[in-house]
């Protein structure tokens, strides 16, 4: 009876074991199976379970330790496995093997980046190193140690000189339990686009779940109202499967959306309705997305040049920047590697091209970088050439991947994704002060407009922006269809003429940015609606903005001297001068001189040079005599050469051009200093064509560009 029951006991703990082992066996292989489907989240429970009942086993704490390297937000829990896991290490390592309780020479490389990304650089460098020695030059890793190890050194020299940020959460409007990325932003900074794996307001997503257990992506947008932001919303056009925002036109009507595809990566775009309302996706086309991935993409403000990201074949390695130009046909050219300056044999991604369309902003694991992907900046010089990257530092950059970033049109602030422990979910969105950076040379107008009898904008409602100089269309605005809202940008080193048109209402202005102009923000409030004036023409027909601007503006640049633009007329003359107008400037027609000024012009080049001092030695003789109770009569003269003008149409244009313009220069100036302009009198300017004919010898700019000049005399 006791050899029976010894015999049943035998069995029954024979089939436990090999139970067990079968069930060990069977976890194993799902795990690794899904490991190699790239379902680390999915397969870490499983290897975590598993490690419990073994603790012991290298094998288990390698598969632990690797999944979290693949994870999005817990790189950093690698450490302690791979740890572990490198000290049982072995050169016959069987990944398929359940019975494998070693871990393979790989952990050593693993275990340096979990230390990497730790910020533990000298053991990181360390195991690097040991691992390098470990392997011949035919192991796939040789080459990625050495740039691995290149990393750490720009790490150590980052942390040493850190940037100086702020960072700060978007907050609940906008961030959630679920993981929220890849965010884009108009340029007037009030309204967001990103991506979202979030349940929808209304569920229905609720049973639409990918294989890694997490709802599909979707877009969401939100507006600031009252410095708040409004609760996102879904946009129309997502489906059920994977959408995520890319990029934004600066005009804010074009979006570029990256579907998946089945694994075929590739680029789609929306646009606005007359009813500001997103229209369905369209594939970009076939030049431009191909058999490859094409996984971001980034178009200039004149909307002529595209900037993609691809790992088609004929790069320089993996994934690379691609350009492709507008043709006239309205078709994009055949793309070109935008080259070596930008593109590493490492991979690029996530590029931005900033409102001035002379900075690009993208990600690279190449160059200097201080681990996996880091941002970067160039600037295109004069010549179309892009500069050599520069690194945007630590702590912008960390020793994990850094991708998706977009900049504000002034480029002080910085808007991303990240995991902190602090945050709402997953990754939330924050934004970035970059408290030392220079900002961005360019002017960014934003207003309202308000169309008298509509409470929406007409369908009509456009902003039309042309180069003063060269007649060019600069672009194209619309109000926002529900507020009438607005920003453009206006590239420094233009002369300017705008149209606010809607219904059968019209207004203009002119506005000059100088070429080194800081960055400055204007605002305007344009009411459209009929006005009449004395001539007895009304609001639909075209004012002169010197005497009559019915738009309600008010400037709130940051540096006032490098703005010249068309003001609102100024506050009526008293009634002392308007009976006495005509007496008062008789006789100071014949007064002493009190300042002079004179300035010379390029060709076709109209406006004054506001910092000039000998403009503010006469503006500083004008204040003194009109605080001092006088009367002040200031006489222009304008003169054009001969040289033809295809801008003005003719040179006496041209000459009216300069004498109306020194006077608005005039009066804005005298406006930022306080002064009563009722006790200025603008003469009438004296405009003259002068100088030798023109013979086709422009080379020869110095024989005309002395009759091409403002004289104003004060007296």
């Amino acid at each position: 009876m006791k050899k029976f029951l010894s015999v049943i006991l035998l069995s029954l703990i024979s089939f436990n074991y090999f139970a067990q082992e079968e069930r060990f066996k069977k976890q194993f292989i799902e795990a690794n199976t899904l490991m190699e489907e790239n379902f680390y989240d999915k397969a870490l429970p499983i290897w975590l379970k598993l490690l419990k009942e073994n603790p012991d086993n290298f094998n288990l704490n390698y598969k632990v330790g690797l999944c979290y390297l693949h994870s999005s937000n817990h790189k950093k829990d690698a450490l302690p496995y791979l740890i572990k896991a490198s000290q049982g290490t072995t050169t016959n390592y069987d990944p398929y093997s359940y019975s494998e309780k070693q871990a393979p020479l790989e952990t050593i490389y693993y275990l340096a980046r979990a230390y990497h990304i730790n910020y533990d650089l000298d053991k990181a460098m360390m195991n690097y190193m040991s691992f390098k020695d470990k392997i011949t030059k035919k192991h796939y890793l040789y080459e990625e140690v050495d740039h691995d190890i290149e990393m750490c050194k720009n790490a150590k020299i980052a942390l040493k000189n850190p940037v100086n940020i702020e960072v700060k959460n978007m907050g609940p409007h906008i961030n959630s339990i679920y993981p929220e990325y890849s965010p884009v932003i108009n340029v007037g900074e009030d309204i967001i686009y990103f991506t979202s794996r979030r349940l929808r307001p209304d569920s229905s997503n609720l049973y639409l779940k990918d294989d890694d257990g997490m709802f599909f992506e979707d877009i969401y947008t939100s507006e600031k109202e009252n410095g708040e932001w409004s609760d996102p919303q879904l946009l129309p056009f997502n489906t059920a499967g994977h959408e995520a925002t890319v990029n934004l036109s600066v005009d804010g009507r074009t979006l570029f959306v990256y579907k998946d595809d089945e694994g075929d990566g590739n680029l789609y775009m929306t646009k606005l309705d007359e009813d500001d309302i997103w229209g369905p996706l369209v594939k970009l086309p076939d030049n431009i997305n191909s058999e490859y991935q094409e996984t971001h993409v980034a178009i200039t403000p004149d909307e002529r040049t595209l900037y993609f990201i691809s790992n088609r074949k004929g790069g320089l390695g993996g994934k690379d920047i691609y350009r492709a130009k507008l043709l006239p046909t309205g078709e994009w050219a055949k793309p070109q590697n935008i080259g070596p300056v930008l593109n590493t044999k490492w991979d690029e991604d996530g590029i931005f091209i900033h409102p001035d369309g002379k900075t690009m902003y993208f990600s690279s694991r190449g160059h200097n970088s201080i681990g996996g992907y880091d941002i970067f900046y160039s600037k295109m010089d004069s010549a179309g050439n892009w500069s050599k990257p520069v690194n945007m530092g630590y702590p912008v950059n960390s020793t994990d991947d850094d991708v998706f970033f977009v900049t504000s049109a002034d480029g002080k602030r910085g808007y991303y994704s990240s995991f902190k422990e602090d945050g709402y979910g997953e990754k939330d969105l924050y934004v970035i002060s970059l408290i030392d950076k220079e900002e961005v040379p360019l002017t960014l107008l934003v207003g309202y407009m308000e169309v008298e009898g509509y409470e929406t904008m007409p369908d009509n409602a456009e902003i039309r922006v042309t180069n003063n100089e060269t007649g060019e269309l600069v672009g194209l605005y619309k109000p926002r269809k529900k507020n009438g809202k607005f920003s453009i940008i206006l590239p420094p080193g233009g002369d300017y003429h705008i149209e606010y048109k809607a219904a059968e209402f019209k207004e203009e202005e002119d506005i000059y940015v100088p070429e080194m102009a800081a960055y400055q923000q204007l605002n305007r409030e344009i009411e459209l609606r009929t006005v009449k004036f004395g001539s007895g023409k009304t609001g639909n027909e075209v004012a002169d903005n010197t005497n009559n601007n019915t738009s309600n503006s008010t400037d709130n640049t940051n540096n006032n001297s490098n703005i010249t633009e068309n003001k609102p007329v100024e506050k009526p003359i008293s009634s002392e001068l308007a009976g006495n107008l005509e007496e008062i400037k008789k006789q100071l027609k014949t007064a002493k001189i009190q300042g002079e000024f004179k300035q010379n012009f390029t060709y076709n080049q109209n406006k004054i040079d506001v910092n000039s001092p000998y403009f503010t030695k006469l503006m500083d003789a004008i204040a003194a005599k009109v605080k001092a109770g006088e009367y002040v009569l200031l006489e222009f003269e304008a003169s054009a050469s001969k040289v033809p003008t295809r801008t003005y149409g003719s040179n006496t244009v041209l000459a009216k051009k300069r004498g109306q313009n020194a006077i608005d220069i005039v009066k804005s100036e005298l406006q930022k200093r306080n002064i009563d302009i009722s006790k200025v009198i603008f003469d009438t300017p004296k405009a003259l064509v002068q100088g030798p004919d023109y013979t086709g010898d422009f080379q020869h700019q110095d024989k005309y560009e002395k009759y091409q000049y403002i004289i104003i005399t004060a007296k």
